[in-house]
């Protein structure tokens, strides 16, 4: 049995890997701000902007193969499927770093974002309460609580395979709007 080889497709993965590697180290960043933005509130207006790049890399990478690859023509389920394998190469990236993070360098990182989540919506409760706004969900909020200290805290393996499943279901959503954007018909 002969296996055949689509030089073009080895190509175009490699490129998306290529690719894969700002992306993911966009994730990473995004994910280390978050995780300071617990501590320091004024770190999270850097989240947004950086979760607005995603789509504009998946974007560009998608016309970037599209120009270089494939005579500026590309269907839109093809653009779609690149881009998810991009979200993943990234993922994978993520989930890795998130994993080393927070099992080798920092072990009880986990532990410390969930305390940092539960003193936030704690702050949210006090600050409600002595406003006296939305006093008809101040039970359910303080249940919230409740149930987020009970909780036990993810390990770093698991939090690690939500975020790569995370980042593929986004992908795969955010690709929906770009690859019929991208998306183009080859002209004869």
């Amino acid at each position: 049995m002969k296996i055949v080889v689509n030089p073009l497709g080895r190509q175009i993965n490699e490129y998306l890997m290529r690719m894969a590697l700002p992306l993911g180290l966009l994730f990473i960043v995004e994910y280390l701000i978050s995780c300071a933005a617990l501590h320091h509130m004024m770190l999270g207006l850097l989240v947004w902007p950086l979760k607005l790049c995603v789509p504009v890399a998946l974007w560009w990478v998608i016309r970037r193969i599209r120009q270089i690859y494939l005579c500026n023509a590309i269907p839109g389920f093809t653009a779609w499927t690149f881009g998810t394998q991009l979200m993943f190469f990234a993922g994978l990236l993520e989930a890795m770093f998130i994993y080393v993070y927070n099992e080798f360098l920092r072990p009880g990182n986990l532990a410390a974002v969930q305390q940092g989540m539960i003193e936030q919506y704690q702050n949210v409760y006090n600050e409600l309460q002595q406003l006296g706004m939305y006093k008809e969900s101040l039970p359910t909020l303080q249940q919230m609580i409740d149930k987020m200290k009970e909780a036990p805290v993810s390990s770093a393996i698991e939090t690690a395979i939500s975020t790569l499943s995370s980042d593929i279901f986004v992908g795969m959503l955010l690709m929906i709007p770009i690859a019929l954007i991208v998306r183009r018909k080859p002209n004869l």
